[in-house]
């Protein structure tokens, strides 16, 4: 009786032989990506206006010339958010060698004071941006509570929200949005009346309510409103 040996079935062989092919492509593929025409030679910084073109280029990376194949754009993005005025970054490759950084700039909804008292701009969200010129238009955010350095991205954020939401109908009005520990929001206006919001949730009836008082009567000054339930809105005088 004759022994064969048992052969690897056909599949198997192809299976192999691709492997091996897609192997070589790759190191082939990096090694050409590796090559100086390859890597970054050009960036291109558009939408900036607080942060300079030179700052978002060295904290991308892309001074170093990497190369156009390993870049990972989300590490990119992150590495460039840490500038005070970035919120995000779209990274967009142009081959062979060019990229282009999109930058998308915090909006400044408000001023607030640091732990020294000096104001600063602030975004939607909290975050803490340049010192305010003197003058700035924009309602002064208020930690009731805590003694935090800056309150305003963490449990007075709240503040934040509520000034970034405000309807164009009496924004112009607001002079403080105050916010205590336990997210209770007050808006002080300028007349001076205050709105009592509590806390945000059911935000758009709560300033529909707003709308609707001072639509429908005249506040007598040091007028206090109560809007935390919109539903059963109470006016006092303090």
């Amino acid at each position: 009786m004759v022994n064969r040996r048992p052969t690897r079935p056909l599949a198997f062989r192809r299976f192999l032989a691709a492997t091996i092919v897609l192997s070589l492509l790759y190191v082939g593929l990096l090694a050409v990506s590796r090559l100086s025409y390859f890597r970054v030679q050009s960036v291109e910084v558009v939408g900036n206006t607080h942060e300079t073109a030179g700052q978002v280029i060295a904290m991308s990376g892309l001074d170093d010339h990497p190369p156009m194949l390993t870049l990972n754009s989300e590490a990119i993005s992150r590495a460039i958010a840490e500038l005070r005025w970035v919120s995000s970054v779209t990274v967009a490759r142009h081959w062979p060698h060019r990229v282009t950084l999109t930058v998308h700039e915090r909006s400044p909804i408000a001023v607030a004071p640091d732990g020294v008292g000096v104001l600063h701009l602030v975004d939607g969200s909290g975050h803490q941006l340049d010192p305010a010129t003197v003058g700035v238009d924009l309602p002064h955010l208020a930690a009731v509570g805590g003694n935090d350095e800056w309150p305003f991205d963490r449990w007075a954020r709240p503040a934040a929200t509520v000034a970034r939401r405000l309807p164009t109908a009496f924004a112009g009005h607001v002079r403080t949005v105050s916010v205590d520990t336990k997210g209770r929001v007050t808006l002080h206006f300028t007349t001076p009346v205050t709105f009592y919001v509590g806390r945000i949730d059911r935000l758009h009836a709560k300033f529909v309510a707003i709308a609707s008082v001072l639509a429908e009567r005249t506040l007598a000054p040091n007028s206090y409103v109560d809007v935390s339930v919109p539903s059963a809105v109470t006016v006092e005088i303090r």
